[in-house]
C-alpha cells in the first residue's frame, strides 16, 4: 500500500512464514531536513580552527569532515524514525531486527530503502463472548473449619521435655550434636551443636533418621551417608561421610485445648465467634479460588478458538528466557538446572520438549489477549499506570517516587508495565462479556469474513511484570 500524501510511501510484499519486506521512499524535503540537522549536531561536536563551537559554515565542515561524515550522520537520524513510521502506517509490529539495505541516499534526492523483517502473526479470534462458563465456589465443610481451628491452636503449642525415658519416633522432636568426618577427618559443615529437629518431619536425611528411631535422651547413634559425585564440594564428590548424633534431649509438642480463653488471646473472641470467622474467611478464600479458576479457564477457552501461526522466534527467545529464569532460581538454591531435572525424574530431552510446549502456549495466550484487546479498544491510561506503581511501591516497602523513577529511566520497563496492565483488563473483560446476557445469543464470535487482528506481547501471568522490553536496533521489537 502507498500513502502520496505522506512524506514517505511504503509498499508491502509479505514473504515466506511472518516477514515482510517494507520497499520505503521518503521524500527530499525530509532528507534535506536531516542533512540540515546532521550539519548543525556535527558542528556543536567539532572543533575546527578558526570558528566558534556551532558557528563553523557547511562548505567549512564538509570540507573538514568529508562528505561521508555528513551522510552517515544525516542517515543515524532518518533511517531509524522513517523505518517506524513505515511500520505504523502499515500497523505492523515486528519481532525482530530488520534486515535494512539503503538503495539511494543523497542529499536533494529522495531516500530509498528496504526493510525485511518478521512481524507479529495475524490472529483470527473465535468465541470470546457469552460462552456461559461458570465455576461454584467450593462448599465450606465442617471439617474444614475444625483442621482450620486445630491449625490455629498448634500455633499456640508449646515444646516439652518428654518423659524420661521417651524413645524418639514420628513427631516428636531431639535437641541434638551431630560430629561428621569423611576419611576421619572433619569437614567443613559435618558439625552441629544444640540442633533441635522434628523426627518425619523431612528436616534430616533419611538414613540419620532412621539411625535416631528409638533412641532416648543420651544416646549416640551412627549415621553413613554417601556424597553424590557432581556434590559442589569436589573434596566431599562421591566420598562417603560417617556420623556420630547425640540425642542431648527428647521433647514433644503440646497442644492447648481450644477454649474461650485461647480464643479471645488468639482473637479477642469466643470459640462460636472464632469459628465464624474462620468459616467467612474460608468462604472468601473459596470465592477467590473460583474467580481464578473462572478467569483461566475463560482465557483457556478463548485461547483454544482462536487460529494463530505461533513464530519460532517468538517461542525460542521465551524458552530463553524461561531457562535464564529457571536457572537463577535454582542457583539461589544451591542447585543446577542438571541436578533438577534428575531431582523431579525426567530427562534432559524431556524437560526441553515440556518447556518448549510451555512457551509455545505461553506465547499463543499472549498473542491472543492482545488480538481481543486491540478488537474492543482496551487501552491504558496514565492513571490506571501510576496506581499501579504506587501499588507496587506500597507491596515492595518503598517510596512511590523511587518506584517510579525506576520504571521512567527505562521506556521499555514501563512499556512493559503498561501491557501487563492492559492484559490484566482485558481478562477482566472476558470475565464480563462471558456472563453478559444479550453476547450469549450470538456468541460473539469472529465472522469469516471479518478481517484477523494483530498479536500481542505481554501476559499477566509473567513473572516478571517490570522486566525491560527486547530492542532492535531501531527501538522497536518484541516486549516480554
Amino acid at each position: 500500500m502507498t500513502d502520496h500524501a505522506s512524506p514517505i510511501s511504503v509498499k508491502v510484499e509479505r514473504l515466506e512464514g511472518h516477514k515482510v519486506k517494507l520497499d520505503v521512499t521518503v521524500d527530499r524535503e525530509e532528507v534535506k531536513k536531516a542533512h540540515e540537522q546532521a550539519y548543525r549536531r556535527l558542528a556543536r561536536r567539532v572543533t575546527i580552527p578558526g570558528f566558534r563551537p556551532g558557528k563553523a559554515p557547511r562548505q567549512v565542515l564538509q570540507s573538514h569532515l568529508g562528505a561521508e561524515t555528513v551522510r552517515r550522520e544525516a542517515l543515524d537520524l532518518i533511517l531509524p524514525d522513517s523505518y517506524g513510521r513505515a511500520l505504523d502506517s502499515q500497523g505492523l509490529q515486528p519481532i525482530d531486527s530488520p534486515e535494512v539495505e539503503v538503495v539511494t541516499f543523497k542529499e536533494g534526492e529522495p531516500l530509498v530503502f528496504t526493510a525485511t523483517v518478521e512481524v507479529k502473526p495475524e490472529v483470527r479470534l473465535g468465541r470470546y463472548k457469552g460462552l456461559g462458563l461458570k465455576v461454584e465456589p467450593e462448599p465450606v465443610k465442617e471439617e474444614d473449619v475444625e483442621r482450620q481451628l486445630k491449625a490455629m491452636a498448634e500455633r499456640a503449642a508449646q515444646i516439652e521435655p518428654a518423659a524420661e525415658g521417651t524413645r524418639l519416633t514420628d513427631g516428636l522432636f531431639a535437641v541434638l550434636d551431630i560430629h561428621g568426618t569423611v576419611d576421619g577427618e572433619t569437614f567443613p559443615g559435618g558439625d552441629s551443636e544444640g540442633v533441635m529437629v522434628q523426627l518425619g518431619a523431612g528436616q534430616m536425611e533419611p538414613e540419620m533418621e532412621k539411625a535416631l528411631e528409638g533412641a532416648t535422651a543420651g544416646e549416640t547413634r551412627e549415621a553413613v551417608l554417601s556424597f553424590p559425585d557432581d556434590h559442589p564440594n569436589p573434596a566431599l564428590a562421591g566420598k562417603e561421610a560417617r556420623f556420630e548424633i547425640t540425642v542431648k534431649e527428647v521433647k514433644t509438642k503440646k497442644v492447648p485445648e481450644l477454649t474461650d480463653d485461647l480464643a479471645r488471646e488468639i482473637a479477642g473472641t469466643d470459640v462460636a465467634g472464632l469459628k465464624e470467622r474462620v468459616t467467612e474467611s474460608l468462604e472468601e478464600a473459596a470465592k477467590r479460588n473460583a474467580a481464578d479458576e473462572l478467569r483461566r479457564r475463560l482465557v483457556e477457552k478463548v485461547v483454544d478458538e482462536a487460529e494463530v501461526d505461533v513464530p519460532e522466534t517468538l517461542v525460542n527467545r521465551r524458552v530463553e528466557r524461561k531457562n535464564a529464569e529457571i536457572g537463577e532460581r535454582l542457583e539461589r538454591q544451591g542447585l543446577t538446572v542438571d541436578n533438577y531435572i534428575k531431582m523431579v525424574g525426567l530427562d534432559r530431552e524431556t524437560w526441553e520438549r515440556d518447556l518448549r510446549a510451555r512457551a509455545e502456549r505461553e506465547v499463543k495466550r499472549e498473542l491472543v489477549l492482545e488480538a481481543v484487546a486491540d478488537r474492543e479498544g482496551i487501552e491504558v491510561t496514565d492513571a490506571e499506570v501510576e496506581f499501579e506503581i504506587v501499588r507496587l511501591a506500597y507491596s515492595l516497602g518503598e517510596k512511590p517516587d523511587k518506584v517510579r523513577k525506576l520504571f521512567v529511566e527505562s521506556p521499555s520497563r514501563l512499556e512493559s508495565l503498561r501491557e501487563r496492565i492492559r492484559m490484566d483488563k482485558t481478562v477482566h473483560y472476558l470475565v464480563e462479556a462471558n456472563s453478559a446476557a444479550d453476547e450469549a445469543a450470538d456468541g460473539g464470535a469472529q465472522t469469516p469474513d471479518e478481517p484477523p487482528s494483530p498479536g500481542s506481547a505481554q501476559t499477566p501471568d509473567e513473572p516478571s511484570s517490570a522486566a525491560g522490553a527486547e530492542d532492535d536496533s531501531t527501538g522497536r521489537g518484541e516486549q516480554g
